[in-house]
């Protein structure tokens, strides 16, 4: 992403097409100052960095996770590019090699494509028409009894993860803000869960592999919202040393360095830094 550009991205579950504006400063300072959780701090950047393209209200609080880590996962492609790489170790016993782990996001939100029509066997799923964001789950019987007893359920949002942090039972406050009811039996709690992975599917899932030196299977866990952001804050970390010489050099205020797109900022002072050495 080059200093004065957006990029645009599509998310994947509402279908909203957005322009993300380059990190300045500010942002920084928010990745490397912050004490919130990856979920809060995530949709803090995307409320301040994301813009819907047709100049429509984008509510980051009643949009699902999925595109809440689609937005993050894009923010990090844009400013740092499409290849994953990371390094894990080997825990089978004796073994402890190395293994470089790569690959593209792209190709990674390929997989995880939402289905706007879900079908499940026995089950029907229907959107709301009355009530944005709701969908009505019932069993699928030929007898006639077919959507007779049916249960209601939202995709949940960053709002609803944030709320339900630290709680003892998180599963059970969820279910409180996205069933209707939300004492369901067993059976249909599963239903929709089946079909909210299909709506949603969740981005944060196990690579598995094979070692290359013991040929021992390998599992890693990848959140990308974790993964990323602890990237993106990184690359934040700089943005005092930057402030420091660019005041020193140029005498501009914390104010106007701040407000430098972060990849402006980070040419200036490595200018300021080669003119310094020399």
């Amino acid at each position: 992403m080059r200093a004065a550009e957006a990029t645009r991205l599509s998310l994947p579950v509402s279908g909203r097409a957005i322009t993300v504006r380059q990190p300045t400063g500010m942002e920084d300072i928010l990745l490397v100052e912050t004490g919130q959780s990856d979920t809060a701090l995530a949709l803090r950047l995307a409320e301040r960095l994301a813009r819907a393209v047709d100049g429509a209200p984008l509510d980051w609080e009643t949009l699902s996770v999925t595109d809440l880590d689609a937005f993050v996962l894009g923010l990090r492609q844009a400013l740092i590019g499409d290849r994953i790489v990371a390094e894990i170790v080997c825990r089978a016993e004796g073994c402890g090699n190395r293994i470089d782990l790569s690959f593209a996001i792209s190709h990674y939100l390929a997989q995880y494509r939402p289905l706007k029509a879900p079908r499940l066997r026995n089950w029907s799923v229907t959107a709301i028409d009355d009530a944005p964001g709701w969908y009505r789950l019932a069993p699928g019987a030929d007898d006639g009894t077919a959507g007779t007893v049916a249960v209601s359920f939202r995709l949940p949002s960053a709002v609803d993860q944030i709320a339900v942090e630290g709680v003892a039972d998180p599963a059970g406050a969820l279910a409180l803000r996205c069933l209707r009811p939300a004492d369901v039996p067993r059976a249909w709690r599963r239903a929709v869960e089946a079909t909210m992975e299909k709506l949603a599917p969740i981005l944060s899932n196990d690579l598995v592999g094979t070692c290359p030196e013991c040929g021992a299977g390998v599992q890693v866990n990848f959140d990308p919202r974790h993964f990323c952001l602890r990237e993106l804050l990184d690359r934040a970390r700089f943005v005092y040393d930057d402030v420091d010489v660019l005041a020193q050099r140029y005498h501009w205020s914390e104010r106007e360095i701040l407000a430098l797109p972060s990849a402006r900022r980070a040419s200036y002072a490595e200018l300021a830094r080669q003119s310094g050495s020399g």
